[in-house]
């Protein structure tokens, strides 16, 4: 499975997208993105399924 990985430095910073990792498990997902990402001090990582990420798209007319 892809996971997309979001990440932040500082606690109050914006959460940013630094990149993604393929995994069997969400477990191994956490420990690929820890070890790949590891260059930054971060006071936040977070990995998200690819397949559960919602696109927003602009609104189509008549469409609610």
């Amino acid at each position: 499975m892809k996971y997309e990985v979001f990440a932040r430095i500082n606690q109050g910073d914006e959460t940013l997208h630094i990149g993604n990792v393929t995994a069997d498990s969400d477990r191994l997902a956490r420990m690929y993105a820890r070890n790949t990402f590891d260059e930054e001090d971060w006071d936040y990582l977070a990995v998200v399924r690819r397949e559960h990420i919602l696109e927003v798209k602009a609104e189509t007319p008549g469409v609610i």
